[in-house]
Order: C-alpha cells, then structure tokens, then sequence
C-alpha cells in the first residue's frame, strides 16, 4: 500500500444536502412547518470525515505521481478538508484540486453521503458531477437515487431524474420522483421539476413544480393543507400560504373552499417589536351559497409600552352575522361564543399612582330574552370612556388612597348614564413575616346621571324613575393572620394560616339603580376576604360580617412543588344581608353568611394531580357549587383527564322555541325566561390519551349534561404510524352547541416525515379546558416569538 501525503492550499468549505419538509401540491411553494426533519434513522456510513486542514492524503494500492497528478488504483482513500473520497481508480490533481474516479466511488462530507458509478469534482470549487448515485441526507433521513447529481458550488446542487424518500428499504411507503431537484442550503429551498408522488409504488399525485423546504428556518410557500367534512360546511379543503415578510413579521394567505357553502379567503398579518406585537386577521365569503349573502370576519389585537410606565392594548372583534361561527366554525369553543370584544386602554403606572382610560363596546350574538313582563337584554354596556384613577401614598404604616372611576354607559334602546364613583379611604397595615393585620376605612360616593327613561318600563326588574341618583356607603375593615411553618419527620414542609376578618359596609336601597357592569362573584375562598360579594360598582353589598378561613400547604423541601394544599373559609353575618341583583340565581350568601367554601389540591408527583372546590349551604343542606378533576399520567406519555361540575340554579330557567326560518335559511329561535325559576348545571368530562404499543395513540373526550341527559361533546381520534416515515391520523367529532344544534367533524391528517403533511393536526381537537361549552367572549391571543405556523 502506498501512502501520499499532498500538501496543497485549499479553501474550507462544507458541501452539504438537506432534502427534506416537502408537501404536494400543484403546483406548489411550500413553507417551512417549524418540525424537525429528521424521520426514520440512517445507518453511519463506512467512511469518516478528516479534521479541517490544507492537506491533502491520498492512500492506494498503487500510484504514481507526475507532473502533479496522481494516479492511484486498488483500495484508494481520499481526503481533504472535511471530504473522504474512496474509489478503485482515483485521478487527483493537487494543482487544480480535480478528481476524478472510476469503478463504483463513495463519497463522504458534512451531513452527506452517496456512491456513484464515476465522477469528477473539483474539491477547491465543490464543483462536479456523479453518475449513477446513491446518496443518504445523514441529519435529516432523506435518501433516493438519481441519474446524476452536479455540485454548482458551496450550497447548490442538482439532482437528475432522481427519487426522495424517508422510508428505508427497497419498498418505500411514499415516494416523491422527480425530472430535476434543485437544492440551495444558503436559501434553505429545494424546487422540483415534474414530480411524482408515489405511495407504495403507486402515483397518487403530480405537480409540474414543487418549492419546498429544506431545513426549519421560516421560508415563504404553501403550509400543509387541511381537508375533511363537517355537517354545516360539507367537504372543506384550505391550503394555506405562509408569507415571510420580515424576521418580525409575517403574513399567511388561507384559500377555503366548502362544499356547502363556497369559497372563502382568510388572511392573517402578525408583527413583533421589542416593545409591541399585535396581529390582524380577516376573512371573506364572497357570497355563502347557502346563507345567500356575503359573510366576514375581522380581529385585530395589539399590545406594547410606549414608555417604561405607559402601555396600550387594543382589541377588534366583528363578524358580519350572529351565526357566522356557528355555520363556518368547527369548533364548540368558537360556536358558544356569544360576544365580540372591541376596546382600547391606555394604562400608565407610577409609585403610589395607576391610571387607565378603556374604551370598550361589543356586538352581541344572542336574541334578547324574552320574559313575564318584560325582557332580558344581555347586550352589555359600551363604556366611551371609562377612566380609572387609583392613589396610595407610600408612606407605611399609615397610607392614605382613592379609587376614583367615570364611566359613560351606552346601549342602544336601553337606558344609558354617566357614573362618577370615588372612594377615599385610610390604610394601615404591618407584616412580620409570622403574622400580618392591617385595617382600612372608606367612604364612597357614587352618582349616577341617567338619560333615555323611556326604556325602564321594557325592564322587568329595574325601573327608575329620576335621572339623577347619589349614593353614599361607608365602609371598614379589619384583617389579621397567623402564619405557621414546620418540618414534617420526612423532611417536607407544612404550613398553616389561619385568618379573621371583620368587614362593615352601611346599607343602601340601591333597586332603582340599572346594572350596567355588575354580577355575582364566583365564591372561592379568596372571594371570602373581598370588599364586595358582587363585581363592578352598581351593587355594593351591605355587610356585618366575620370571615374565619384557614389554609395549609405541604411542600416538598425538594423541588418547592406544592404537594397537597388545603383551605376551608366561611362569612359569618350578623345581619339579614338586603342588598342583591335580580333574578340572579345562587349566589352562595344567605342570611346567615356564606356557604362553607372548601378547596384542595393533591399531588404527590407529576403523574398525577387532583383538584376540588366545594359551596355547601348548611343552613339549607345543599350544595351550591362543585367542580372535581383529575390528571392521570404526563403530557409526554399517557394522560387520562377526570372532571365534574355542579352549579345549582346557575342561571334562570328558560324556554327555547322554533320559529320559522329568516330570509337566509337559518332556523330562529325564541328564548323565554321563566322568572322565579332557575336551572341546574351538573357536567362529567373524560379524556384520554394513550399509546397502544409503538405504532398507535389514541385520543378521545366525553362531556355528558346529567340534567339534559345529552353529550355535549364527543370526540375520538387515532394516530397510526405503521413505519417510521409516514403517520395517518383520523378525528371526528360531535358537539352540540348554545343552541342545542346538533355538529360533526370528521378531519384526516397524513404525515410524511420529513417531506409534509396533509390535513389538520388530530391534537389540534384537544382543548385545554375541559368544559369548553362555557359561554364566552371571544378574544383571540396574540404571540410572544415570531414562527411559522
């Protein structure tokens, strides 16, 4: 064996191929999906990369050397900066850097690999030509053959008549063939010429051109289509096409069509700056075939600091109907949702200083309620503006403060008002870490200049009859605690606070005074401590009361998880309590206080964690209020969710009749209340997902009404991966919505790993709230880092 050592200068350079992250569609330009690419696993190939050097070595059976030019045969081993080049015939000239060999080569450098039948390459240009190749992507599993592949320099390669896949063996679950792939690493793109996509040898698909990408980075194209069938919309196909604009912002272009209701164009623009991010988002029904008139969506969100102590956040919500998420949606979370937010605040903070000024209107997508004697509206208040004013000055213990809040309440055919509401109040408060007490003493005034009386008579439960109203309540309160710590046998930590609170509140008859912002707070333990029993301004709970709660916690002197916690709290008053909201069902009070509020946590390690909130009403033996879950296993694995919820007279009864179809072929309805009665919400969930074996997850969710004796939601899903390179993944759904309207879905994702996929993700179906028929206010998130969708 002869040994050469060629020294010779060279520039450094990595000649490597990512072919990967492709979807068809034709023709097609497809986005980076943000996934790794890498699928089914490539064995090491037989040769290794040299260290960077100058250096060439060249080791063969035999050779000679002239001129500058070797000639080497037998067993010969190239190599040269970061390239091993092995063949049984090698010409190599160390002045031009050119090789050529012969009889069957092997190639090997950064993240590539491949064997040819001949090829010349320049190593100092990474130019040149393979005939007859096999080559294999090491850090993404791709691998194919093709006819010839040509190096055009450091980041750009061709491919002739050559086959890409992930699968291994001689039989591929999938394959894509082309005429020509054109790969260019500096860009992060690949674009295929007369492609084919073949499933196990069978053309399924063909697309004259095909951009896609070859690595993670944001790029410009189609993102993975989605398709299925739902009940309202037929069979819906949408490719959506994903701009990148900037690194940070965006923009993604989404064609839909329905085969029930026709084509729609979705558009999205996002944007980040170190301060602010925000997003827009549109869509358009030209003309919905069943509906039979054009049909929208508009929203855009916005959040950011003008300064260190000034912020601002803008929200617009509107759809051009009241049944636009019920027809075009296919989610329950999107069709129980009955308002649209529309607001601006500008907020500035200072020490001792909090300054807000909202703007805030919504449209409403329910009817009004019909009742005895009236109606319901459940329209909520425009509030242009509302400016918020809070004072405390730093000095401790002794401080003094003022709320102070204007509102201007706006609604159509209602009645509306000016509210100016100011509470000046006196603070004292100490903390000595084992124990705490601080009191304060408030007055507040609150007036009211109402206009439009003419509308108090269509209101069954509060008919003013003066445009001006004044209030005036004093209040106090006292507060302490204990806080003890101890350390268990086992070395964790339990804690205990026992706490007393004595809150007085003067009363007035405040029944002629509307609602505009004002509800029954949810009662959980921290509610107990509260100034008020109700939110917003227009009811001021009169109170007499003593509040006695208790809370401990276990925690691990480990990780500082909190392993069980427990709290139990009751209001003790000393008076009838006078002061309520019509028509408000259970509010958790009596004349007696509170009911017992009860809350635990149990989690004794990450597989598994238990929670629960209980209202009993000892003086009427009932319980008011319930809600129990639990997680079985982790996130990464298996994970079985248990809940259950109970609220007793949780809103007014009501009747719900069909009434002729409207002009657009939507079924009315007309929803009566019946006063004095009230309905009763007792709810199981379950949801489930497991893998079962290595090959198949499945999902599935249950949410059952005991008192409707219906499913609210049911869902199934599966996920088969019958080969490492390829997955299929199938959903359907079935839920009924506010209305009582019956839905399904059915939606289909197949996953080619490390080339695309179609279809709708099935996780996507899994929600995190596991009672997501809860009526709500639509309000879409915004993001923290910019991505690819």
């Amino acid at each position: 064996m002869i040994h050469f050592k060629l020294h010779c200068a060279t520039r450094a350079g990595v000649l490597g191929w990512a072919l990967s992250g492709a979807l068809i569609y034709t023709p097609a330009v497809l986005a980076a999906a943000g996934t790794n690419t890498q699928s089914c696993p490539i064995a090491p190939p037989p040769l290794s990369l040299p260290a960077a050097g100058n250096a060439s070595t060249l080791v063969a059976d035999q050779a000679n050397m002239a001129h500058d030019i070797a000639t080497a045969q037998g067993h010969v081993h190239l190599e040269r900066n970061r390239q091993t080049l092995e063949a049984p015939y090698i010409r190599y000239n160390r002045k031009t850097s050119e090789a050529t060999a012969h009889g069957g080569l092997k190639y090997l450098r950064d993240g590539l690999y491949l064997t040819a039948n001949k090829g010349n390459i320049n190593i100092d240009r990474r130019t040149g030509e393979f005939d007859g190749t096999h080559y294999s992507v090491l850090d993404s599993g791709a691998r194919g053959k093709a006819a010839r592949v040509n190096s055009l320099g450091d980041n750009r390669y061709r491919l002739h008549d050559a086959d890409y896949s992930t699968c291994p063996g001689p039989t591929k679950a999938w394959l894509l063939s082309a005429r020509r792939i054109d790969i260019d690493r500096q860009s992060g793109r690949g674009v295929a010429h007369n492609a084919i996509m073949k499933i196990y040898g069978v053309p399924v698909l063909y697309t004259p051109y095909l951009n896609f990408p070859i690595d993670n980075q944001r790029h410009t194209g189609f993102l993975a289509p989605t398709f299925g069938t739902a009940s309202r919309t037929g069979f819906e196909l949408a490719t959506p096409y994903y701009i990148n604009l900037a690194p940070n912002y965006d923009a993604t272009l989404t064609p839909r069509v329905m085969s029930k209701r026709g084509f729609q164009l979705g558009a999205q623009f996002r944007y980040l700056k170190p301060h602010q991010k925000g997003e827009f988002d549109g869509q358009v029904l030209p003309y919905d075939s069943k509906y039979g008139a054009e049909r929208d969506l508009e929203h855009f969100e916005h959040t950011g600091q003008i300064t260190p102590h000034i912020g601002i956040q803008a929200k617009y919500n509107r759809v051009s109907d009241r049944y636009y998420f019920r027809d075009l949606s296919n989610t329950l979370e999107d069709t129980s949702t009955y308002q649209l937010d529309r607001s601006f605040e500008l907020t500035a903070v200072q020490p001792g200083m909090k300054f807000s000024l909202l703007a805030q209107d919504f449209q409403t997508l329910r009817n009004h309620f019909n009742g005895l004697g009236g109606r319901f509206d459940p329209r909520p208040y425009r509030r242009m503006p509302q400016a918020t004013l809070n004072l405390l000055t730093p000095t401790a213990p002794f401080q003094a403060g003022l709320d102070a809040q204007f509102t201007d309440f706006r609604r159509d055919q209602s009645i509306d008002a000016y509210r100016t509401d100011l509470r000046p109040r006196l603070v004292w408060g100490v903390d000595h870490g084992g124990w705490f007490a601080n009191s304060e003493a408030a007055y507040r005034l609150t007036h009211y200049d109402l206009s439009n009386l003419q509308y108090a008579a269509s209101d069954r439960y509060v008919q003013p009859t003066q445009n001006t109203i004044n209030r005036e309540i004093p209040s106090f309160k006292a507060d302490a605690g204990l806080r003890f710590s101890r350390t268990l046998d086992n070395g964790w930590i339990q804690t205990l606070k026992p706490r007393m609170q004595y809150l007085l509140v003067g009363y007035e008859n405040q029944s002629n005074i509307p609602i505009f912002d004002s509800s029954s707070a949810t009662l959980n333990y921290d509610q107990l401590f509260a100034d008020n029993r109700y939110t917003g301004i227009d009811r001021i709970g009169d109170a007499n009361q003593v509040t006695v709660g208790v809370s401990s916690h276990l925690v691990s002197p480990n990780t500082g998880r909190t392993v069980a916690r427990f709290d139990l709290g009751r209001v003790t008053s000393f008076r009838n309590l006078r002061v309520g909201l019509p028509n408000s069902g259970t509010t958790g009070y009596n004349k007696h206080g509170s009911d017992y509020v009860a809350g635990g946590l149990f989690s004794p390690s990450d597989m598994f964690t238990t929670r629960a909130t209980l209202s009993y009403d000892a003086h009427a033996a009932e319980i008011d209020r319930a809600i129990a879950t639990a997680t079985i296993g982790h996130r990464d694995s298996y994970q079985l969710d248990l809940g259950y919820r109970y609220y007793r007279n949780y809103r007014p009864a009501r009747t719900v009749t069909r009434l002729p179809y409207d002009r657009h072929g939507s079924r009315v309805y007309a929803t009566t209340l019946i006063p004095g009665q009230f309905e009763t919400l007792s709810q199981a969930a379950i949801g489930i997902r497991a893998p079962l074996g290595s090959r198949l997850d499945v999902i599935g969710r249950w949410n059952y009404s005991f008192k409707r004796h219906q499913n609210i939601e049911t869902l199934a899903g599966l996920e088969y991966r019958p080969s490492c390179c390829y997955a299929v993944r199938l959903a359907w759904r079935h839920y009924v919505d506010y209305n009582s309207h019956q839905n399904s879905t059915i939606m289909f994702q197949f996953v080619l790993r490390g080339l695309g996929r179609f279809g709708k993700s099935v996780s996507s179906f899994v929600q995190h709230d596991m009672f997501s028929a809860t009526p709500q206010t639509r309000s879409t998130g915004t993001f923290d880092t910019i991505r690819s969708p």
